[in-house]
């Protein structure tokens, strides 16, 4: 009865180990190759950030290489974005009390739908935000820098999180 045991239990490690190997958690699958990203929605007073997260959007995209950027009337998929707020504000000092970094951070809400209209993924609560030199940088390299923080986050989230 000894040896059935220990066969039992080598038998059941030999087959943990061989299982261990086989299975692979590779997250759900999209039913897209291509993917529009129209031009996005501004609700702030910073004019320049419609262009700005448009094209840092499209840049990730393609960078990103899963999917092909597409004209959005053509696309299986389309990513629709609004900057719903923009900040800039004192992030460190200097000890004369200068200031020394700026924070910028965008904040955008987004919504990736099929070609037939079904949500399939969304988020209103989305940010990017980046902490600057006074010395070496001006307001809109901050919110270049800033706007492609916020779309590796909505890259990450709407891409990844199948």
């Amino acid at each position: 009865m000894n040896n059935s045991i220990k066969t039992f239990f080598s038998a059941a490690a030999v087959l943990a180990l061989t299982m261990s190997g086989c299975y692979s958690f590779s997250g759900g699958r999209l039913d897209f190759r291509t993917v529009g990203i129209p031009v996005v929605e501004n609700t702030t007073a910073e004019y320049r950030l419609s262009e700005i997260m448009t094209t840092t959007m499209i840049t990730a995209v393609n960078n990103d290489g899963r999917f092909k950027v597409s004209d959005p009337e053509k696309a299986e998929a389309v990513l629709e974005l609004a900057v719903t707020g923009y900040a800039r504000a004192p992030f460190e000092y200097t000890s004369q009390e200068q200031v020394n970094q700026y924070k910028v951070t965008v904040t955008a809400k987004a919504k990736l739908r099929s070609a037939a209209g079904k949500v399939l993924w969304e988020s209103a609560g989305l940010s990017g935000w980046i902490a600057y030199p006074v010395s070496e940088s001006d307001e809109e390299s901050g919110m270049k820098k800033a706007a492609e923080n916020l779309a590796a986050e909505i890259i990450r989230q709407s891409f990844e999180s199948w």
